[in-house]
């Protein structure tokens, strides 16, 4: 656990999500690691970048991915609510509805979710680090591949959304700190140039 992480579990509310995400994590698996350990990668990598940010963004964090892994979503409310408060509630719930855009990236729902991302303090940063840690796993797998076409022929549903993610890198552009931007970029570049973009595809 990084030097920030180790820092803001100083904050009651942020370790009282750290004991949830234990419980909420245990046997659940994400880019071929136990489901905590993302949790953790895309809170410490937040942190870095944005050190400034409240506890309840923080918390909310490491239980990013609560919605799809406890087994009772309405206990899971009650529970973050109690010990970690209708902020730390409300900004997760604002971070998961991107699953929606996910599934289906029509326009309109794509256009509705990034005027949500920057309507939302530390929101956009928070989904731009959550993507940087998914993007390392995928670009890692990858570089090992033995066939690097053949590896992204076979992941067609991550394909079709780099559109959505070069719009989420634009919008990023001076909202976000910039190395973290930089960082976000570099990895998205390391992926196929969309074949569609709604504008000219950008050049990697």
């Amino acid at each position: 656990m990084n030097g920030y992480l180790a820092q803001a579990r100083q904050d009651a509310m942020v370790e009282a999500a750290l004991a949830l995400a234990r419980t909420w994590c245990q046997g659940h698996v994400i880019d071929g690691a136990p489901a905590l350990s993302h949790a953790v990668k895309v809170t410490a990598l937040f942190g870095t970048h944005c050190p400034a940010a409240p506890a309840h963004v923080v918390a909310a964090l490491l239980l990013h991915d609560a919605p799809d892994l406890a087994p009772d979503p309405s206990a899971m409310a009650e529970e973050i609510t109690r010990r970690c408060g209708a902020e730390a509630l409300a900004f997760i719930q604002a971070l998961h509805a991107e699953h929606a855009v996910l599934d289906n990236p029509e326009p309109a729902a794509v256009t509705a979710h990034l005027a949500t991302l920057t309507g939302t303090s530390w929101l956009l940063e928070a989904a731009v680090a959550d993507k940087i840690i998914a993007f390392r796993y995928m670009t890692g797998r990858a570089d090992r591949a033995e066939d690097r076409e053949e590896f992204w022929a076979q992941r067609r549903a991550f394909v079709r959304l780099l559109p959505y993610f070069h719009q989420i890198g634009d919008l990023a552009a001076g909202r976000v700190p910039e190395p973290m931007t930089r960082l976000y970029r570099t990895l998205l570049d390391r992926c196929p140039t969309p074949a569609v973009y709604g504008r000219s595809a950008p050049k990697t």
